[in-house]
């Protein structure tokens, strides 16, 4: 899905400890005609965040420091509408504690190594979400 509607580029944070895995990503997402913002740990990604806004945000679980999930809370706390705006990624397994937290969220979770379509479609079903309203229309 190419950016639609008049006017609207659709931005996308990448949050991912790992530089070589979220400038593939980036670069992926950029192509796809997508704004998009690397961050290298949830640190990075709290300051950007304020700045970029982003449409969705795509975060690795595992990090140091502020992993995934303390990220999303953080960000949650301070502007609720992003609850529904998170995709997570792992190269570590699912375990009872994420899965809880998922279930907590409602949070989609890609699975590393994924494929790039599988990205696609879970960023495109996003941005439906938020074009049928059943997301609110900003980040903010």
């Amino acid at each position: 899905m190419k950016n639609s509607g008049p006017g609207k580029r659709w931005r996308v944070l990448i949050v991912d400890d790992e530089e070589d895995i979220a400038r593939l990503i980036a670069v992926f997402i950029g192509e796809m005609g997508f704004d998009v913002m690397p961050a290298k740990d949830g640190r990075e990604a709290l300051t950007i965040i304020e700045s970029f806004k982003p449409d969705i945000v795509v975060s690795d679980i595992h990090m140091p420091e502020i992993d995934g999930d303390e990220l999303y809370r953080k960000i949650v706390v301070a502007t609720p509408s992003y609850a529904k705006r998170f995709v997570f990624m792992t190269g570590s397994g699912i375990d009872s504690q994420l899965t809880q937290f998922l279930n907590d969220t409602g949070c989609l979770i890609l699975t590393k190594p994924f494929d790039f379509q599988e990205l696609s479609n879970v960023i495109e079903r996003k941005i439906k979400d938020i074009q049928g309203g059943k997301l609110p229309d900003d980040g903010s």
